[in-house]
């Protein structure tokens, strides 16, 4: 399912689910910065707000404030259970 993920992040284009799922599965494994989401998935930071808003409306996303690290941003249970369907839906219908 990784190669899945690894595709879309290579592609020059990809579309608004594809970034979402990105985004989701990024900050699955580590509490990750707002720099290091825009860099790692080459997004401007206009864009990047707009998506993560949208994630965090739909709980698919936390923000955890701390004084260490400052804000950082966390994936729920319910975003990663949404990768896990929208990873199993594309191997099932178009791999």
């Amino acid at each position: 399912m990784k190669q899945i993920l690894e595709k879309f992040h290579q592609s020059p284009r990809r579309n608004k689910y594809e970034i979402w799922i990105e985004i989701l599965d990024l900050c699955t494994a580590n509490d990750i910065h707002l720099s290091y989401i825009m860099r790692e998935l080459r997004l401007q930071t206009a864009k990047c707000k707009e998506y993560l808003k949208f994630l965090l409306e739909r709980d698919l996303l936390t923000v955890i404030e701390t004084q260490q690290d400052g804000i950082i941003y966390q994936t729920t249970k319910k975003g990663a259970e949404c990768v896990k369907q929208f990873l199993e839906d594309i191997n099932k219908f178009f791999m």
